[in-house]
């Protein structure tokens, strides 16, 4: 210590070197810690957020799982779509009956609750009565050959009965009655028609449109062989007015009416019905 240096100012001395010493380590605690919030700040921000890249290919997953999703509903919607215009646009395919042979304008179906003959004349007179000219109508009503027959009190031969399939048409053409019955044996046929010719008329003549003619025919009246077209015809006539005749269509179909013209009809259209299968 120099005289000069008082102990006063020793201690003034000491006591700034101490001040100074302690401002310079506050600034260093004060650095360490903006240092060490700041690396906390980034491990955070490091660790406990998605990068950039990352939320775009979230992004872009789920923009693609949604354009799928729309993409899949468009395609069902329209194919829905497509469906519900065809099943209402497309003609619905009609299935003619089996017992149709040939085609017709009008199909008339009945429910038959007639049991007694007079009451099934009644029900089939009155459904083709007031035919319109020139139009062929097909009455279809659920009875098989032989039940129909029966019915009706026929004395048709056994052995006629049987080589009759259940399938027949009955209907009309204007004013005309026609019957077609479908045959399992033409002989049998052939040969049982020409035994029911003498019952024919008062069995079956009530349900043609000359039934009041038929009431006149003498019970001695039979039928005789005609020829139209090429075409085998046994006729049953009162005077020149044809009441009742048959003729047989290809050995596969009987045909029963009261009008020449009627018979014509039915062996065109079933020829063509033929060369169109």
């Amino acid at each position: 210590m120099t005289p000069d240096e008082t102990p006063l100012k020793q201690i003034r001395t000491f006591q700034g070197d101490v001040a100074e010493a302690l401002r310079r380590e506050q600034r260093s605690l004060v650095s360490i810690q903006q240092a060490e919030h700041l690396k906390k700040g980034a491990t955070s921000s490091a660790t406990g957020t998605p990068s950039e890249d990352t939320k775009r290919r979230t992004e872009i997953f789920f923009l693609f799982l949604g354009s799928l999703a729309l993409f899949v509903l468009g395609t069902v919607g329209a194919w829905y779509a497509y469906n519900e215009f065809v099943r209402r646009t497309v003609t619905p395919i009609m299935t003619a009956p089996a017992n149709r042979f040939v085609s017709t304008n009008t199909e008339i179906n009945l429910t038959l609750t007639a049991t007694s003959r007079e009451a099934l004349i009644d029900t089939l007179s009155n459904a083709v009565r007031g035919a319109p000219s020139g139009e062929l109508i097909h009455i279809n009503f659920p009875l098989s050959t032989i039940t129909f027959l029966e019915t009706l009190g026929t004395r048709a031969p056994g052995s006629l009965i049987r080589a009759f399939d259940p399938l027949f048409m009955f209907g009309a053409f204007g004013e005309s009655t026609f019957l077609i019955i479908k045959l399992t044996s033409f002989e049998n046929a052939f040969a049982g028609m020409l035994a029911w010719e003498e019952n024919l008329n008062q069995d079956i003549g009530p349900l043609f449109a000359t039934a009041e003619l038929s009431k006149n025919i003498a019970p001695e009246s039979t039928f005789t062989d005609v020829t139209d077209k090429n075409k085998d015809i046994r006729m049953l006539a009162l005077g020149d007015q044809p009441v009742l005749l048959y003729s047989f269509f290809d050995n596969n179909m009987l045909i029963i009416t009261d009008h020449i013209e009627t018979l014509r009809i039915l062996m065109d259209r079933l020829t063509r019905e033929k060369l169109s299968r």
